[in-house]
């Protein structure tokens, strides 16, 4: 058999003329270096996950970190995918005709943020920079129509990977500032009851005086508002990692399970590339008359 396959290669490898030679050869380095940059990319994508523990959003520390939790839709409103209506947290719908082959008609991304939580806290993360990798496929037939539904439900398992951010909400010196100047210029829409209740002097002006005890009574409003044991909110963002070489993944595979398919992935092209590079040589040899 191995002699009827190199028989089989050499007569093909002899048919080309030095053109398609060159091209055909060209086509196999391509491979040949294309899949072991791959194959690195895996193995070094899977070295990552492996190695990046995984964070509490609670106590998580600002940098490149792993997340494990349920994902949920911003302010509990839920997105539908175009095609079936299901809800969900994230969708990307194809829809392709048939012809020769099948020929993209429409497809529909979702670009919008959700939450993962993980009973500690909640994290926006971001679909649209990130990699997102659904287990939830369904794909139909309806005649010439095929429809390729993937998506991420609410409150299904998610495993991130990326740039671990924290935005402090404003101190209490800045509400309190924000505060009184929204309520000042609210103050100047009735510019009547403004007089009326501060005008001291019945000039029928603002003066700089009654204008500084119009700040300090509004100051007074927004405090007495404001609770005293007030803590800035704080906003969890995972964003595209500073370092271009990490990944930002967004997966409801979980990480196990993702980085023993990356292994399989790193495994089929570690075979692609020394068939390639085999028969690169290969070709080289039997032009040459050197086999």
């Amino acid at each position: 058999m191995i002699d009827s396959l190199i028989d089989f290669l050499i007569g093909i490898t002899l048919s080309f003329d030095d053109a398609e030679f060159v091209w055909v050869m060209l086509a196999t380095l391509l491979v040949c270096f294309g899949s072991v940059i791959a194959l690195f990319g895996f193995i070094r994508h899977g070295r990552i996950m492996q190695d990046t523990p995984t964070s509490k959003i609670r106590s998580a520390s600002q940098g490149f970190v792993q997340l494990e939790g349920r994902a949920r839709s911003l302010d509990d409103k839920p997105l539908r995918v175009p095609g079936s209506g299901r809800e969900c947290v994230w969708f990307d719908y194809l829809i392709e005709k048939k012809g020769k082959d099948w020929e993209e008609v429409a497809r529909d991304t979702s670009i919008y943020s959700f939450y993962v939580d993980d009973g500690t806290g909640v994290c926006a993360v971001d679909p649209e920079v990130g990699k997102v990798i659904a287990r939830k496929k369904r794909v139909w037939v309806v005649g010439d129509w095929r429809y390729t539904e993937q998506i991420i439900a609410e409150n299904e398992s998610v495993y991130c990977l990326g740039q671990f951010e924290t935005d402090q909400g404003g101190s209490k010196a800045e509400v309190l500032k924000i505060g009184v100047r929204v309520l000042l210029n609210q103050w100047k829409q009735d510019r009547q009851k403004l007089l009326q209740r501060f005008d001291l002097n019945g000039d029928g002006d603002i003066d700089m005086n009654e204008w500084n005890q119009a700040r300090q009574a509004a100051m007074s409003q927004v405090k007495s508002a404001t609770a005293n044991d007030y803590v800035p909110t704080q906003h969890h963002n995972l964003v595209a990692p500073f370092n271009k070489s990490h990944p930002y993944i967004i997966s409801s595979i979980p990480q196990g399970e993702l980085t023993s398919r990356y292994q399989r992935y790193a495994f089929g092209l570690l075979g692609l590339f020394v068939v390639s590079g085999a028969y690169a040589v290969f070709m080289t040899i039997v032009r040459r008359d050197l086999f």
